[in-house]
């Protein structure tokens, strides 16, 4: 849990932002679309990390340069809580001996993101190192936003089947289990668990459900990652623009201010 003087420091260096950005950085909560971005990265690609038990959490997002386009698109919606902009470095493969080149972006340490890390990260029993779980509660935090960045993130359409994969090879059957009824009950679009390899599933989504995927999911996808649910680039987002930036500033009932947070815990 994030200390007060940990908060402290946070809402002192807010000054030296652009107004803008500490509009989004004084409240206490992500507005509510990105939210749900940031749980469908999470389920993905997306990772946390925390500098120590008190300290806020960072988001790094990464992907292969052929998907740079995206990256740019979901930095631009996490912008104000960052201060650098995305990089490329080369990374190379040990196993196969090839340099790709990976783009990404992080925020700074959030206290907003504290919660996430808690939710997503528990200790592994064996190995006693942080692992990346499926939420208990991810039937609540299930929307369409969520699946529309998992589905980018670690998804395909199988062709000529025109089955929909999401490869949650890293979650065990239980959680994989757990994300598929969560997929079904909330949004009613049928998922089931598959294997896939060596003990490791995956969600499958048949091609029957396709239209109720794509009628939901549509106004997310973004228009670099529109083959994955067989559409055309022209069909899906382009850019931040054409997302109902409403959301993009709606904190939703229970936000508070960190400033306000400081001055009750003095009182």
């Amino acid at each position: 849990m994030i200390n007060k003087t940990t908060l402290l420091r946070y809402v002192n260096s807010l000054t030296s932002l652009p107004v803008y950005k500490q509009e989004y950085r004084i409240k206490s909560v992500l507005p509510r679309y990105l939210n749900d971005v940031l749980i469908g990265l999470l389920l993905s690609d997306g990772y946390l990390e925390k500098s120590s038990p008190t300290s806020g959490a960072r988001l790094t997002v990464s992907f292969g340069s052929k998907h740079s386009s995206y990256l740019n698109f979901l930095y631009k919606l996490f912008e104000p809580y960052t201060n650098t902009e995305p990089t490329s470095i080369s990374v190379l493969n040990k196993r196969t001996n090839v340099t790709s080149e990976v783009v990404r972006f992080k925020t700074v340490m959030l206290p907003q993101l504290v919660s996430y890390h808690s939710m997503f990260y528990q200790k592994s029993s064996t190995s006693n190192k942080l692992v990346k779980i499926v939420p208990s509660n991810i039937i609540e935090l299930m929307s369409p936003v969520v699946l529309a960045h998992l589905i980018m993130g670690d998804g395909n359409l199988k062709r000529p089947d025109l089955i929909i994969r999401i490869y949650t090879n890293s979650f065990t059957k239980s959680e994989v289990d757990l994300l598929a009824i969560a997929i079904t009950q909330k949004l009613g679009i049928i998922a089931k668990a598959t294997l896939d390899r060596n003990g490791q599933y995956m969600i499958t989504i048949s091609k029957s459900e396709l239209p109720l995927v794509v009628a939901q999911l549509k106004a997310h996808i973004y228009s670099t990652m529109s083959y994955k649910l067989g559409l055309q680039p022209e069909q899906c987002v382009s850019d931040i623009h054409e997302l109902d930036l409403s959301q993009l500033k709606d904190f939703g009932s229970d936000c508070l201010n960190y400033d306000e947070i400081l001055k009750n815990l003095d009182k």
